[in-house]
């Protein structure tokens, strides 16, 4: 493959990013200048190598730092519009670490661990993140820190209301680990909501994930340890803020990461890593994940109803390929893609190594909630975020490590999505440089 990459290569204190030369793509069947929206945003991680995932050594350090990048659309030519801002962010947990509110003019970034020290050695000596950041993108090429609040301890995902003026969190805390603060008028507005999660037998239990409803009026939290899903009815009365358990907790399959609704909001789909974290090499001897479809309750409220009514159901659950971190559902809600990592974080030496991870496409049936394979594709790199463009018609995968020599630092893929009767990924031969470490990815529309 005739490898396209940026040509203008532009060092910063941030760390390396640089503009796309479009010329020798024009006219291309997967020309990622097509790509449609207003803007992709990406973070990085600076302080973490692939390799931490499993050793826990954050190797040699760098003058890199954690960044925010945003490449304007439609891409241009030579070089498209870009901007890059310093942002403490963490790969450590799903890539659910950055949600843009409607309308994309407020990125919100968690930090679930903090910027290596001097001295750090090891993801043990980063300290711990509490801090959730707004940053103002109205002019998404001069990206600026709005605000920041402290939200609990390494907290693990975010997520924005549909009316853009509440912001969700969960921690790693052992109570209180669902967090909401409001944000108007470009501040957070204290004190941060915290609860528990109400409706379990433990209230200690671990959430990783967090995810609105399409009508704002549900929250989804995956519980990974407890291999279930659970979900809260959010409401407002007078200004006050209130949760309560929508139905019990849901039994999906193992070790449940990330999750996301569907944008019809009929179902709710988890990422199933199948993890058995009982054993000290759970990362390397995983089998391939699942994920799993929860059609949701035609019980509409818990604030009205008894629990009992609320009748959440698992109605599709097939295999993906090993740990699938990553999650992207098409915007027409008709395809899934997920981000494989396999065992691409490994060492070089290491003979157990795969020298990249896969990308699965799978098909939903709207109106049952089937969700069938179509292929796994191999990729010479160890994605994590992956997002879909605002017409579905491209995926863009966040290439944490690359195996390809001729890659510097960390990159975007683009990957075309064909429709039809036979759908496949096409993978194109352009890429972009952002820095070390990209591990979440949004294309705003």
């Amino acid at each position: 493959m005739d490898r396209r990459r940026l040509t203008d290569r532009i060092a910063l204190a941030l760390g390396a990013a640089s503009a796309c030369a479009l010329g020798a793509c024009a006219g291309s069947p997967s020309d990622p200048s097509k790509l449609s929206g207003s803007y992709v945003l990406t973070i990085s991680d600076a302080d973490m190598p692939a390799t931490a995932f499993y050793d826990q050594r954050l190797g040699e350090p760098t003058d890199a730092s954690d960044a925010l990048t945003i490449l304007t659309l439609p891409f241009q030519e030579p070089t498209t519009p870009w901007a890059q801002a310093q942002v403490s962010n963490s790969a450590y947990g799903p890539p659910q670490a950055v949600a843009v509110s409607p309308g994309g003019a407020t990125a919100f970034i968690i930090e679930s661990r903090g910027a290596a020290g001097a001295d750090a050695a090891t993801v043990a000596d980063l300290p711990k993140g509490e801090r959730l950041f707004a940053v103002d993108l109205t002019d998404p090429l001069a990206p600026r820190l709005a605000d920041e609040v402290l939200v609990g301890d390494f907290p693990s995902a975010v997520a924005v209301h549909p009316d853009g003026d509440l912001v969700a969190v969960v921690t790693r805390a052992e109570r209180e680990q669902i967090n909401i603060v409001r944000y108007s008028g470009g501040s957070f507005i204290e004190p941060v909501l915290a609860w528990p999660l109400f409706g379990l037998d433990n209230d200690g239990a671990l959430a990783t994930s967090v995810s609105w409803h399409p009508s704002g009026r549900y929250l989804a939290v995956t519980l990974p340890a407890r291999d279930e899903v659970m979900f809260y009815e959010f409401g407002r009365d007078n200004g006050s803020l209130s949760l309560m358990p929508w139905g019990g907790p849901v039994r999906v399959g193992r070790f449940p990461y990330s999750g996301r609704f569907t944008p019809d909001g009929r179902y709710f789909l988890t990422t199933d890593l199948a993890w058995d974290v009982t054993r000290e090499d759970y990362l390397v001897v995983a089998p391939p994940g699942t994920i799993s479809v929860i059609k949701l309750s035609e019980t509409s409220s818990s604030f009205e109803r008894p629990l009992s009514d609320v009748d959440h159901t698992v109605v599709s659950q097939p295999s993906v390929g090993v740990s699938p971190e990553g999650l992207a559902i098409s915007p027409d809600g008709r395809y899934v893609v997920t981000a494989n990592l396999r065992t691409s974080f490994l060492p070089d030496s290491d003979p157990r190594l795969t020298p990249g991870g896969s990308l699965t496409l799978l098909t939903l049936n709207r109106t049952s909630g089937r969700l069938d394979p179509v292929a796994e594709y191999e990729m010479a790199a160890m994605p994590e975020g992956i997002d879909f463009d605002a017409r579905g018609d491209f995926l863009v995968v966040t290439q944490f490590r690359s195996f390809d020599p001729r890659a510097r630092d960390g990159e975007l893929a683009f990957w075309r999505l064909k429709r039809g009767s036979r759908p496949a990924l096409e993978a194109t031969d352009f890429f972009v440089g952002v820095g070390r470490g990209p591990h979440d990815v949004i294309v705003v529309p």
